[in-house]
């Protein structure tokens, strides 16, 4: 029971850290999206993109695998 919560406390802290990592990196993707240059638009969507399927993917293997 103990080892369960452990383990479950474990998992909430490191998923609120890669929470915390995926807002800084949407923010940096939302500022090149405002940036006049079709290469740092581009770069901002390609960005999103990645932070949205590396997210799922994070999440998923902390949640199932740890």
């Amino acid at each position: 029971m103990a080892r369960d919560l452990v383990k479950q406390f474990w998992k909430s802290l490191l998923s609120i850290v890669v929470v915390m990592l995926l807002y800084e990196g949407m923010v940096t993707a939302f500022h090149l999206l405002n940036l006049p240059s079709d290469l740092s638009v581009f770069a901002g969507v390609c960005l999103l993109l990645c932070l949205a399927a590396g997210g799922f993917i994070v999440f998923r293997f902390i949640w199932r695998r740890i």
